[in-house]
Parts: C-alpha cells; sequence; structure tokens
C-alpha cells in the first residue's frame, strides 16, 4: 500500500513540476559587434595593405623585365 502511496506522490510531483513557468524568459540574441569596435579593429586593413604594396612591387618587377626585354630584342 505504500508502494502505490509513495508513486502517487511522484507522480503528483512530477506532474506540478512540469507545468510550472520557465525560470528565464527567452533572451534576444544580440548582433555579434562589428569587427571595427572590437580589438582588432586597427588591423582589419593591414592584409590588404600588405597584399596591395606586394602587388605593386610584382607589377613594377614585371614593367623593368618588359622594358629590359624589349631594349634586348630591340623593338
Amino acid at each position: 500500500m505504500r508502494i502505490f502511496v509513495t508513486i502517487g506522490m511522484m507522480v503528483a510531483a512530477l506532474l506540478a513540476a512540469g507545468c510550472g513557468a520557465q525560470d528565464e524568459p527567452e533572451k534576444k540574441k544580440e548582433a555579434p559587434m562589428k569587427v571595427e569596435d572590437t580589438a582588432f579593429g586597427p588591423l582589419i586593413g593591414t592584409q590588404d595593405k600588405a597584399r596591395d604594396r606586394a602587388n605593386a612591387a610584382v607589377e613594377q618587377h614585371r614593367e623593368n623585365l618588359d622594358k629590359r626585354l624589349e631594349e634586348d630584342e630591340g623593338t
């Protein structure tokens, strides 16, 4: 008989616990910070600047080689 009373109390406790409201309301997801606003902000354009400078150096070298080839070919 005690088993039925214990099981009944457990079922009642589970039903009461399942009927409660959520403890915390759902939080709105905030948009991530812009990279410019973080500690890495000054570094954003660094790779682009380095790539542009390297491409400019390659282009300058190519122009010099083309010029030398034209002079050597006599055109």
